[in-house]
């Protein structure tokens, strides 16, 4: 596969965990002591790219966040989830134009619309 659609459907698959495990973090935002959590991918991918892969070894993994404060209370953020939705949707749509546009010049380059 070509390596930047190979490097897109990992980071595409990254934010849609990212944003499955947003969206159990902020249905949990009143559960006592519920421990949120977050998704780690970008910094793998990253050193996949130095290295010349196009996608890290390992898949994105989901880790525990911080711990809450003791008080019986989640440790969810509504406007840190919302914020990080926010920036998952920008991020999302930029890998999307970026797949487009390599779809253009494939067609292109095979003579199609």
């Amino acid at each position: 596969m070509d390596p930047l659609l190979s490097t897109i459907e990992y980071a595409l698959g990254g934010l849609q965990l990212r944003l499955d495990t947003s969206a159990h973090n902020s249905a949990n935002v009143n559960t006592p002591n519920f421990r949120t959590q977050q998704v780690s991918f970008e910094q793998d991918l990253a050193c996949a790219l130095r290295r010349g892969d196009a996608t890290p070894d390992r898949s994105p993994t989901v880790v525990d966040g911080p711990a809450p404060i003791g008080d019986g209370t989640s440790s969810v953020s509504l406007e840190t989830e919302l914020t990080e939705l926010a920036k998952n949707q920008v991020t999302r749509q930029t890998l999307i134009s970026g797949f487009n546009y390599k779809m253009d010049i494939m067609r292109a380059a095979f003579g199609g619309r």
